[in-house]
Order: structure tokens, then C-alpha cells, then sequence
């Protein structure tokens, strides 16, 4: 017991934090939902009223993401995460570092664009958390400008797009380097112990 709360201070636990855990898989879960509502809200054949409706639980679970990112990213800073297999080249240390780099920038600036692109938008329809009594405010300075809008409204379909291209690319290297090197990389983000 006493070794394990040492080793979860000095950085030698073989998987990440308990709530690093927790955060990652919210917000995978709040991903495949913001891709999935952001996909069909645009494209199916819906009324005006439901679109609207979509478009505020879009809004009020982007910024939902926004904090999960921050505390994650929080989390991520002041805890130690769990070191590389031995039998990394530093090659694959170096594109694993730089894949969870673009991971987070992409995440980030997903809901950072969105923000900006309501805040611009022309019809400045407010946005509320779920509730009506938490209002989420606007970026100042930017209200009713069609051209940060659209800028914005193109930042956030290309952060998507190569989001998606990152997310693939991330769960292709977990499955590459377990059948390539027998090494479950699953186990450093889960709560069960890694049999060594």
C-alpha cells in the first residue's frame, strides 16, 4: 500500500492517473457525441426547431468539453505519467509524443473555434449550459462579425476533420504496437493492473 502511493508520487505507476483516467475516457465520450450531433444537426433533414434545439446541446456540451480539457490538461501537468515501454525506438517515443501533442491542440482549439463562432455569429443567440440559469458568455469584441465567423466556422470543420485523422492514427498505433509488439498500451489508460 505504502509502495504504491509512492510510486503514484515519484512517477513510477505503470498506468496514468485515476481521474487522468476518468477525464480521458469523458472525453472520448463527449467527442464521438460532438461529432455526431455536430454531423447531423448540419445535415439531416430536420425542422428549424429541432435544428435550434440540437445546436444548444452542441453548444451547452462544447462547453462541457472546454472544462473537462482544462482540468485534464491540469491533471496532466501536475501528475506524472506512466514511462514508454522499454522497448521503444525513440522514433516511436517521438511520434507518440508528438501524436498526444496534436492530440491536445486539436481538442483545445475545437471548442475554442466554436466559442468564437457563436460569439460572432450574426443572429448572437445566447448559449446556456444545459440550464437557463447558466449562461455561458460570449467573447467580447467579436459580436455580429460575419468575417470571424466564418473563419471560425472553417477552423472548426478543419480542426475536426484532422482530429478525426489523429484519432484513428492513435488507436491504429495502440493496436500496431500490440500485435506488432505484444505491448497493450490500453492498460496504462484503465483502472485494472498491468500484469508484468
Amino acid at each position: 500500500m505504502l509502495n504504491q502511493m509512492v510510486n503514484n508520487f515519484i512517477g513510477k505507476q505503470h498506468r496514468y492517473h485515476s481521474l487522468s483516467i476518468l477525464l480521458h475516457w469523458t472525453v472520448v465520450l463527449g467527442l464521438v457525441f460532438m461529432f455526431v450531433s455536430g454531423l447531423y444537426m448540419v445535415n439531416a433533414d430536420i425542422s428549424k426547431a429541432d435544428q435550434y434545439k440540437l445546436f444548444q446541446i452542441h453548444k451547452a456540451a462544447g462547453v462541457v468539453m472546454l472544462w473537462a480539457l482544462f482540468v485534464r490538461v491540469c491533471v496532466r501537468i501536475f501528475t506524472h505519467a506512466p514511462e514508454l515501454p522499454e522497448g521503444f525506438s525513440n522514433s516511436d517515443k517521438k511520434k507518440a509524443k508528438t501524436g498526444h501533442i496534436l492530440l491536445y491542440v486539436a481538442v483545445v482549439v475545437m471548442p475554442l473555434s466554436g466559442w468564437l463562432m457563436v460569439s460572432a455569429s450574426p443572429f448572437g443567440l445566447p448559449t446556456f449550459v444545459f440550464v437557463d440559469w447558466i449562461k455561458w458568455p460570449h467573447i467580447p469584441g467579436v459580436s455580429r462579425n460575419k468575417t470571424i465567423e466564418t473563419i471560425a466556422n472553417n477552423i472548426h470543420w478543419i480542426t475536426a476533420s484532422v482530429l478525426g485523422f489523429l484519432i484513428v492514427g492513435h488507436i491504429g498505433a495502440v493496436i500496431w504496437h500490440r500485435n506488432k509488439h505484444g505491448v497493450n498500451l490500453l492498460d496504462r489508460m484503465w483502472w485494472s493492473k498491468t500484469k508484468r
